[in-house]
C-alpha cells in the first residue's frame, strides 16, 4: 500500500485532499507545515509527497529544495499544490525539483490521475496520440533545443531532438497552435531512446486552462487531418479510376463516411465537454459539502471570518477578496476582512444603494462583471463578483472577489452556482456566531450582576 504524505497549513484543505485519495488503496498520512514535514519525513517515509506552496516559515519549494538535497529522497514524487499557478511560481516549484503541480480549486479527478501517474500506477495511454510532424522548441534552463514532436496527444508527445534530452529533466516546450497562437506547456522528459534519433517521451505537466483549449483543439485538428489523408490512399484511388462507373458513387460515399467520421469526432468531444461539466458540478458540490461542514462547526465569529478567508481561496480560487460587513445603524457597509490587498489600503464605507458594491447589497442581488474577469480589477468599489450575505430577509453583509487565481476568460453557470451557495453558508455561519458572541456577552453581563447581588 502506497504513503501519501499531504502537507498543508489549512486543515480544511488537507481535509478536502484525504476525501479525494480515501478509497483508493493508499495510506495517508499528513503534516501541517514545512517544518514538520522535513522532521518527521525520515520516519513517515512516504511514496509520495503532495506539498503546499503557500506555507508560513518554509513555503513549499523550500521544502522541495532540502529534500532534494538528502541522496535518499532524490527520486521522491513530489506534487505541488498551489493556490495561483502564475508562470513564475511554477517555475519555481519545477526549478526547486517538484515533478507536478496542481492548482487550487484542486479537482478530484486530476489529483487521482496525477498521483497515480507519479506513483507508477498508470499502464497505458489515457488519451489517444496522433501523427505528427510539428516543429517545436524546447527550452532547458538557458539552453534552446529545435526538436519535431512525432506524436501528440493532451497529455504528452513524443519528440525526436537534435541534442540528447535528459532523462526526469523538465522542460518548457513552445509550438504553434492550431490557429497561429503560441501554445507553451511545460513537461517532463520520460523514456529516453537508446538511438541515434534522440527520441524521447514527455508527458505535460498541468497546463493553464487557455493552453489545454488550445492543445485539444490542436489534436483534433491533426486527428481530423489523419483521417482526410487516409482517406485520400493513392491505392485506393487508382483502383477508383479503373472502375469509371463506380467513381463517383465511392468518392460520394468516402465524403458521407468523413463528415459522419467529423460529426462523430464533435459528438465525442460534445459528450465529453458535458461530462468535465458533470464533473466540475460534483467537484463544487464536494467541496461545498466540506467547506459548510466546517463553517458551521464552530459558533467564534473571528473563527468564522478565518473559515470564510480559507473557503475562498482554497475551494473558490480568488487570489483578491473581501468581506464586507452591513452597520444598519450608519447604513453603510464597512471592510471586516480579505486577502490580496495592501496592509496600508484605504478600505472606504460604502453607503447601501451607491456604486457596485452598495447596490448589490440593497438590491439583495448577485453581481457577476459581464465579459471577460481574467484581467480582475484593482478598483475596491469594483469587484468582478458581488455576493449579499443574506439571512431571514435580512442583509448581513457582501463577499467581493476581485481576482481569481486561474484566469478565466468569463464566468460559468457552475460558478454562478458556487458562489451563490457559498454566500448562503457564509450568511448564515457569521449570523449565527454573531447571534451567539450578542448571547454569550449577555450572559456574561447578567452572571456579572448575579454575582455581585450574591456576595
Amino acid at each position: 500500500m502506497a504513503k501519501i504524505l499531504l502537507v498543508d497549513d489549512v486543515d480544511l484543505f488537507l481535509e478536502l485532499e484525504r476525501s479525494y485519495l480515501e478509497g483508493c488503496g493508499y495510506e495517508l498520512v499528513t503534516a501541517s507545515s514545512g517544518e514538520e514535514t522535513l522532521k518527521r519525513l525520515d520516519r513517515i517515509s512516504p511514496d509520495i509527497l503532495l506539498l503546499d506552496y503557500y506555507m508560513p516559515g518554509i513555503n513549499g519549494d523550500e521544502v522541495c529544495r532540502a529534500i532534494r538535497k538528502n541522496s535518499r529522497w532524490h527520486k521522491l514524487p513530489i506534487l505541488m499544490v498551489t493556490a495561483a499557478g502564475k508562470p513564475e511560481e511554477v517555475q519555481n516549484c519545477l526549478d526547486a525539483g517538484c515533478d507536478d503541480y496542481i492548482t487550487k480549486p484542486v479537482n478530484k479527478e486530476e489529483l487521482q490521475e496525477k498521483v497515480k501517474r507519479l506513483l507508477g500506477d498508470i499502464r497505458r495511454r489515457l488519451n489517444e496520440r496522433v501523427k505528427v510532424k510539428i516543429p517545436i522548441q524546447i527550452y532547458e534552463g538557458e539552453k534552446i533545443n529545435v526538436a519535431r514532436a512525432e506524436d501528440l496527444s493532451a497529455s504528452g508527445m513524443y519528440l525526436k531532438s537534435s541534442t540528447p534530452l535528459q532523462e526526469n529533466a523538465t522542460v518548457e516546450i513552445r509550438l504553434e497552435g492550431a490557429d497561429g497562437q503560441p501554445i507553451t506547456l511545460f513537461g517532463k522528459i520520460k523514456r529516453t531512446a537508446d538511438d541515434d534519433q534522440k527520441g524521447c517521451g514527455v508527458y505535460f505537466i498541468y497546463p493553464d486552462q487557455k493552453s489545454k483549449r488550445m492543445l485539444a483543439q490542436l489534436v483534433l485538428d491533426q486527428k481530423a487531418a489523419q483521417l482526410q489523408q487516409e482517406g485520400g490512399d493513392d491505392n485506393l484511388s487508382r483502383r477508383m479510376q479503373l472502375l469509371e462507373q463506380e467513381c463517383t458513387h465511392l468518392r460520394n460515399a468516402q465524403d458521407d463516411a468523413l463528415r459522419r467520421i467529423g460529426e462523430l469526432e464533435q459528438e465525442n468531444l460534445d459528450f465529453a465537454n458535458q461530462l468535465v461539466q458533470v464533473e466540475e458540478v460534483n467537484n463544487n458540490l464536494t467541496n461545498l459539502y466540506i467547506a459548510s461542514s466546517r463553517l458551521h462547526s464552530t459558533l467564534d465569529r473571528e473563527e468564522t471570518l478565518e473559515i470564510i478567508k480559507e473557503v475562498v481561496i482554497n475551494f473558490v480560487g480568488a487570489e483578491k477578496f473581501a468581506v464586507f460587513l452591513y452597520d444598519k445603524n450608519t447604513n453603510k457597509l464597512h471592510f471586516e476582512t480579505g486577502e490580496g490587498f495592501d496592509t496600508n489600503e484605504n478600505f472606504p464605507e460604502v453607503p447601501l444603494g451607491e456604486g457596485v458594491l452598495g447596490k448589490t447589497a440593497a438590491q439583495e442581488e448577485n453581481y457577476f462583471l459581464p465579459g471577460s474577469v481574467s484581467g480582475g480589477s484593482d478598483d475596491i468599489l469594483s469587484p468582478i463578483v458581488a455576493i449579499p450575505l443574506v439571512i431571514h430577509g435580512q442583509m448581513i453583509g457582501l463577499l467581493a472577489i476581485y481576482r481569481l487565481f486561474i484566469q478565466k476568460e468569463q464566468l460559468e453557470s457552475i460558478d454562478y452556482q458556487l458562489f451563490s451557495m457559498l454566500g448562503e453558508h457564509a450568511a448564515t455561519a457569521l449570523f449565527s456566531s454573531t447571534l451567539y458572541g450578542r448571547s454569550e456577552r449577555k450572559r456574561q453581563t447578567y452572571q456579572g450582576v448575579v454575582d455581585l447581588l450574591l456576595k
